[in-house]
């Protein structure tokens, strides 16, 4: 209750109007309950209301008008509590709309059950309304083309259209439809309601999405590499037949797998047929021209003239097709180094040694009478200093001249050790071995040949520890030593050549090599099989093949180590009536026996049954002649076992290798 209201209540107006209220109305009403001791001070004598005349003491009682000061009071305290309130209706309006709001995207979204809702397009192409299925059928029928040719590749004059299964790219109709279908669907209500709200203002275009496996696509672009990279091709030189021969260097090409993929990434995003050029670089190569050139200058020095090399009068001559087979061209860097191979020219002064030594002499001696004896008195020799002569020959090459380059051999003056006062002392006492083969049916420029070189063999001296040269004893076969042209093996083939026949002297030399226990430091077989030398091939035991060895001056050579301790005598007879050559070793013999062990035949061949046929420009047309006959191939293997007191101190293997080899024929072309 206010103040105001209870000095209004209780105050004295108050009292004096209900007490006049109450002699006005005489309705008085009785209180029942018991006054508050602050309002009402009890009465001591309560008198009879009856009799009213007679006492005038006021009642307590409610009137009416009190009544309906109250109930006005409860009316206005109810009005006060219904009194309206605007926070209070704005609070509950909040509310309601805020209620309402969120039902709004459920209820669109119920509304638009299994379909795509309004305003949602896919590059352009409207869906909303549309179920999975037709989603699908309407993105596999937009990109059509795209699905049937995504992409060409293309490089220079080259064009691949792969699939975008053979790239690993995906494209998933299934999941782009159910991705359309959650626009609008997914998330909170806030997320739902601003996608609902982005489309009913402005729709929402998508692009589809492609899964894309970079490792296979990267794989599928490595598969393409083959056809389309090189590697870079230095720049070489050769040297053939003395001519130098150029080949330029050439650039190389790889495929860019990393930028070619990213502009195929970009490609695909377009969704749409495209073309895409793979991306490449050129590797340069590590020699190029410019040091191809350079190359070339270096090698035309070397070549630039012929090198003469001279001892006295006497000269020999190295034509650029001799000197290009000393060169050695080989990249270091980036540049091409031409020198001469050190190995290769100690080879060839070796080679070389061979003819400018042959001059040396020891006296001829001939076995008789229980000793020996001079026949011809021995003569003063040279011998190459090898080494010295190398480094005059490479410094003479490195500079260029047009006329002939000239180098001075230095020699070492050779005297015969030999002589008539020490001839006692030499150790021939006896016949050590001999060897034999027999040259039956040969023609006479090969019997010619076959005398030449005895002589050039008989009687010569060979010291302790020495080894013998066949080529340097013999010397050039030429028609200056009395050598005549005649067929001979050259190149695997029979053809005309000075002393053809030779090789029936060095494979009667080796025999008696072979029986004295000697050591064979060089022997080459023939390429085919002759049937001359079969005769005599096992000495005591019997004929057969295996048992022969070829030379050629500078290529081929026989060689033996004397290692007996004393001095040999080769005697090298010719028995012209019953064309038998025979070569017979004597010395002291260090108590050693031969014994052969052998042929071993394996890997037999047939002849080729096709003959080959040769055209030879310097016989006259229509001409023809058979120059070899076919013969089997196989391979023969021959032991020797050196026994010393009954014990095999040593086991030499000897092996040739007959080719298969068909007739041949020449024909003239000329």
């Amino acid at each position: 209750m206010s103040i105001n209201d209870y000095f209004q209540e209780y105050g004295p107006i108050s009292r004096r109007r209900a007490r006049n209220e109450a002699v006005t109305h005489r309705n008085p009403v009785t209180v029942t309950k018991p006054l508050s001791s602050t309002s009402v001070r009890p009465a001591l004598h309560t008198p009879d209301l009856t009799d009213t005349a007679k006492t005038d003491v006021p009642t307590f009682s409610t009137s009416p008008a009190r009544q309906r000061l109250k109930e006005r009071r409860r009316a206005r305290q109810l009005a006060q509590q219904r009194r309206f309130s605007p926070l209070r209706f704005a609070l509950r309006a909040l509310l309601i709309f805020t209620i309402v709001v969120m039902c709004i995207p459920y209820a669109v979204a119920l509304s638009y059950r299994g379909q795509a809702l309004p305003n949602i397009m896919v590059q352009g192409m409207p869906l909303g309304g549309a179920n999975a299925k037709m989603i699908r059928d309407g993105l596999t029928a937009r990109y059509a083309d795209f699905l049937r040719e995504p992409v060409t590749l293309t490089f220079e004059d080259q064009s691949w259209q792969p699939s975008l299964a053979q790239m690993g790219v995906d494209f998933d109709t299934h999941a782009m439809a159910d991705q359309i279908l959650q626009i609008g669907r997914h998330g909170d209500v806030l997320t739902r309601l601003r996608e609902q709200w982005i489309l009913w203002r402005h729709g929402i275009d998508i692009a589809p999405r492609l899964t894309i496996d970079q490792a296979r696509l990267q794989a599928y672009l490595q598969s393409l590499a083959p056809a389309i990279e090189a590697p870079p091709r230095d720049a070489a030189l050769s040297v053939v037949a003395g001519n130098i021969l150029g080949t330029p260097g050439q650039a190389g090409r790889q495929v860019l797998v990393d930028e070619s993929a990213q502009d195929l990434l970009l490609a695909l995003q377009t969704l749409t047929p495209q073309h895409v050029e793979l991306r490449s670089r050129a590797l340069a190569p590590t020699i190029n021209d410019a040091a191809l050139r350079a190359a070339q200058q270096q090698a035309e020095i070397f070549l630039s003239s012929p090198l003469v090399m001279t001892r006295g009068e006497a000269n020999w001559t190295w034509h650029p097709e001799t000197l290009a087979e000393l060169l050695h061209i080989h990249p270091v860097g980036e540049e091409l180094l031409v020198e001469i191979d050190p190995e290769r020219l100690t080879r060839a002064v070796a080679q070389l040694a061979q003819m400018t030594d042959s001059d040396k002499r020891e006296p001829r001696v001939r076995f008789g009478n229980g000793g020996v004896y001079i026949v011809q008195e021995g003569q003063q020799g040279w011998r190459l200093i090898q080494d010295e002569a190398a480094h005059l020959i490479s410094t003479a090459l490195q500079v260029r001249r047009r006329s002939n380059r000239m180098v001075a051999l230095p020699f070492e003056e050779q005297h015969p050790r030999v002589t008539a006062e020490n001839l006692s002392e030499l150790g021939i006492t006896q016949l050590l071995a001999e060897g034999y083969s027999s040259f039956a049916g040969s023609a006479q420029y090969r019997i010619t040949n076959i005398k030449v070189g005895a002589t050039h063999t008989d009687g010569i001296l060979i010291a302790p520890d020495e080894e013998f040269s066949f080529n340097t004893q013999v010397g050039d076969i030429n028609a200056a030593n009395g050598f005549v042209e005649g067929y001979a093996i050259i190149g695997n083939r029979t053809q005309l050549e000075w002393g053809g026949g030779i090789c029936q002297n060095s494979t009667t030399i080796f025999r008696a090599a072979f029986w004295a226990g000697l050591p064979i430091t060089e022997r080459y077989a023939h390429p085919f099989y002759i049937s001359w030398y079969d005769r005599f091939a096992f000495g005591p035991y019997g004929d057969g093949a295996g048992m022969d060895a070829t030379i050629y001056t500078g290529v081929n050579d026989l060689k033996f180590v004397n290692d007996t301790g004393n001095w040999l005598l080769m005697e090298t007879t010719v028995d012209e009536v019953n064309q038998i050559l025979a070569v017979r070793l004597y010395g002291t013999n260090p108590g050693r026996e031969v014994v052969l062990d052998g042929p071993y035949v394996s890997n037999e061949v047939s002849a080729p049954t096709t003959p080959v046929y040769i055209d030879d420009p310097g016989q006259p047309r229509g001409t023809i002649y058979q120059s070899d006959v076919a013969r089997h191939g196989r391979d023969i293997v021959v032991y020797r076992a050196i026994v010393e007191q009954g014990v095999e101190v040593r086991r030499d293997s000897f092996f040739t290798r007959f080719k298969a080899w068909p007739n041949v024929f020449v024909r003239g072309t000329g």
